[in-house]
């Protein structure tokens, strides 16, 4: 897919994001309507033993620091969403996902 102009691959993504020690799944998805309207956004699932840890602005400034150092600042989104589970079947209806709320966006530029 592109976003601004820039070919972005979620599943390069979502790789990177699982390989935190508190990331045990994670999806990423294009929000929002139109070319230039477009966003990055990533659900996360956290590890059981992380679970307690880092929630809403503090998860999506962990997250966006962690990829950050990884991937170029395109590919980086702009929100982060903590979720207790994936479907187990694989089958993930992206429309269903619940939108991002305030807390989920990271602010700060790096």
């Amino acid at each position: 897919m592109k976003i601004r102009g820039f070919r972005i691959e979620p599943g390069e993504i979502a790789a990177r994001l699982v390989e935190h020690a508190s990331v045990r799944d994670a999806v990423v998805v294009a929000q929002g309507e139109g070319a230039a309207g477009k966003r990055l956004g990533a659900y996360a699932v956290t590890a059981a033993e992380h679970a307690g840890e880092a929630q809403g602005p503090e998860l999506a400034a962990t997250l966006r620091t962690h990829l950050s150092t990884r991937l170029p600042e395109y590919m980086v989104p702009s929100a982060f969403v903590r979720l207790v589970a994936l479907p187990p079947n694989g089958k993930l209806d992206r429309r269903a996902l619940p939108a991002p709320e305030d807390e989920a966006y990271a602010t700060g530029r790096l």
